[in-house]
């Protein structure tokens, strides 16, 4: 009994450590890491402002889905990098100028996130489609769990679900 106590203490505190190392990597400010780059909460702040710029009056530029592309983005770069892909800003000019996000070009907090989107096209063209999911599989991302769960899979936040460890409150029925 005495070394079944010792033992589970010892697995608890070795548990214990572990967590805290698994938070050793977040910083405040910083919304996700992909590999040792990090996408700041100032960069994210940027583009949203510059995409918002490019809306129609009313229309909401979602946070969760600039930050996929941004996540989706530095993969691209990462595997572009590992597999001697050239991604120039003409060829990302290249691949929006015709599109629907063209405007993003012309404005300059929102070139960036169109450039994260034509660096996965173009990496996903010269790999393949299914060698480029099974690149961004492999590699390791880290979301804030401010901002969601991430599915380890996708490299996508998962909707409806919460990184946070508090639950909400769910408030009582009055009769």
């Amino acid at each position: 009994m005495r070394v079944w106590r010792r033992l589970s203490g010892a697995l608890l505190s070795v548990l214990a450590v572990l967590a805290l190392v698994g938070c050793a990597n977040a910083q405040p400010g910083v919304v996700a890491y992909v590999g040792n780059t990090r996408i700041t909460e100032k960069q994210l702040e940027r583009v949203v402002a510059g995409v918002s710029a490019t809306l129609q009056p009313g229309q909401q530029v979602s946070t969760e889905a600039v930050v996929n592309v941004m996540i989706h983005g530095a993969l691209a770069e990462r595997i572009a990098a590992e597999r001697n892909i050239p991604l120039t800003d003409a060829a990302r000019e290249a691949v929006i100028k015709n599109s629907e996000l063209a405007g993003l070009l012309a404005v300059p907090d929102a070139r960036p996130i169109a450039f994260d989107i034509a660096d996965q096209q173009i990496v996903a063209q010269k790999i393949g489609a299914d060698a480029y999911l099974s690149a961004v599989r492999s590699m390791p991302v880290t979301l804030n769990p401010r901002y969601g769960v991430l599915d380890p899979d996708r490299k996508l936040i998962r909707e409806g679900q919460s990184g946070s460890l508090a639950k909400p409150v769910i408030p009582a029925q009055t009769p």
